[in-house]
């Protein structure tokens, strides 16, 4: 199933099941409304039974006596005389809207008073339990409702004490209230259908506007599947979440041209600088080919310059490496004493390079990280100060709360380079006579930023350059 249909399917589901619910609803409601104003008119009937029986009696006699006169069931009452007579009211058969009375004594029989009253064989009498015989002999107090089936109709009675051994029984025929709720019940039926259908036919047409801008997307990331072409922007600015979707699809394409872009300046620059030492490596391999015609101080000095070539480009390889390394992973970075790494990164500096003087104030300072990265990008500090320093100068190391400062006192960064010394295989124009890759202080900012810190470049106000790498101190929950 496709988004689209899922979406028509989703708004169908929920509309229907919406519907269901406010149909049932409305069913109980009507069902109940109805119910109780059938039980009201039988309360209003019984009370006025209760509270003019006279009127009452007489009424079911000239009920009788007048209007089923002509009946020829009812031939024996014809003319009577005994005003007292108290009986059933029959309705014709249940099922009309008519209500029907019934009286009953103490053993659930019809009774008359003041003379016996013979009832036809084939009159449908309500129902009599032994709660009914309870409530006429003043058994169980009030009145009670219940629904039951006389006849195949269904029927509400209302039951309660007459007089003292006399059990009133007021009934109604519910046929017009279950017929009202079919009906209901059916309307609510085809309306709930009409309904969800409704639902999914506008679902279908909300959902193909609605993924017309994802189909957008859809299509742009197909494109640059495609073609490799990551300079592809979506054009969306709405403020919705799928503008949202298109902004971040822009900047996750913006950091990976980035990305490639700098990969491929990466391969590209590499590749130049190996082909100088690579190219020097092996004219030197195959003049020694020809020892012969070498003296042995040419081919000492020659095997001296292979081993340095060698080691050069060792370095830049080492270099390369560094330089291509994304973030280090969370789970190598430890608790690192940075002031102690620093003191040994000055010490190994003042072996490799005896003719400057290092001078280290460091204060206590614990940052999280690799140690081996950190030691490289202290140690390429180092190194690039002593690099500009003259035989004699000095080098000034100040760590203070996380910021490592390493002034020389050479020459100075020229203005035009300051921007680009953290470029990688970035060499000025003094650098380029000096041996090395220009990737050195690009370590150093890719560790500074690998590890949560900075690093910049500025010229001293007393000369010099000034070169700083900032870390973050370790989280109290590291």
């Amino acid at each position: 199933m496709s988004f689209r249909a899922r979406i028509a399917a989703t708004a169908a589901g929920a509309v229907a099941v919406a519907v269901l619910l406010v149909s049932v609803a409305a069913y109980a409601a009507s069902s109940r409304s109805l119910r109780d104003e059938v039980d009201r008119d039988l309360a209003e009937a019984a009370s006025e039974l209760i509270d003019r029986p006279e009127q009452v009696v007489f009424g079911i006699i000239q009920r009788i006596e007048g209007d089923l006169l002509t009946d020829s069931r009812f031939d024996k009452f014809r003319g009577r005389g005994d005003r007292n007579l108290f009986g059933p009211l029959p309705a014709g058969r249940f099922g009309g809207a008519s209500g029907f009375v019934q009286v009953v004594n103490v053993s659930g029989e019809p009774i008359s008073i003041g003379g016996d009253l013979e009832v036809p064989a084939d009159y449908d009498y309500l129902p009599v339990d032994d709660q009914v015989q309870a409530v006429a002999a003043g058994m169980v107090q009030g009145s009670y409702y219940e629904t039951v089936e006389v006849d195949g109709a269904p029927v509400r009675i209302l039951t309660q004490q007459f007089t003292p051994g006399i059990a009133l029984q007021v009934a109604r025929p519910l046929d017009e209230v279950e017929d009202s709720l079919n009906r209901l019940a059916v309307f609510l039926g085809v309306g709930s259908l009409a309904g969800v259908a409704l639902a999914a036919g506008l679902g279908l047409l909300v959902a193909r506007f609605a993924m017309h801008p994802v189909e957008a997307l859809t299509a742009s990331a197909e494109h640059v599947a495609e073609t490799r072409d990551l300079s592809h922007r979506i054009e969306r600015e709405s403020p919705d979440e799928l503008g949202r979707l298109g902004r971040s699809f822009n900047t996750m394409l913006e950091a990976l041209e980035i990305s490639e872009e700098a990969r491929r300046q990466l391969v590209a620059d590499a590749s130049h600088e190996l082909r100088t030492p690579l190219t020097s490596l092996r004219t030197n391999i195959e003049v020694l080919a020809d020892a012969d015609a070498l003296s042995v101080e040419d081919r000492s000095g020659l095997v001296r310059d292979v081993i340095g070539q060698l080691d050069e480009l060792n370095l830049l390889i080492s270099d390369l490496i560094d330089a291509a390394r994304e973030a280090e992973p969370a789970e190598s970075l430890v608790p690192v004493d940075f002031d102690v790494l620093v003191k040994d990164a000055v010490e190994r500096a003042q072996r490799n390079y005896p003719e400057v003087r290092f001078q280290l104030e460091a204060k206590p300072f614990v940052t999280r990280g690799v140690p081996r990265r950190l030691g490289r990008a202290v140690g390429n500090l180092l190194d690039n100060a002593a690099k500009w320093s003259s035989e004699g100068g000095r080098v000034e190391v100040k760590l203070d709360d996380g910021a490592l400062r390493v002034r020389d006192h050479g020459p100075g960064i020229a203005e035009a380079d300051l921007a680009h010394v953290f470029d990688r295989f970035y060499r000025s124009a003094e650098a380029r006579s000096m041996p090395g890759s220009g990737l050195g202080l690009a370590i150093v900012k890719q560790v500074a930023t690998t590890h949560g810190g900075s690093a910049s470049a500025e010229n001293h106000p007393d000369g010099g350059a000034l070169l700083s790498l900032s870390l973050p101190a370790i989280s109290p929950d590291s």
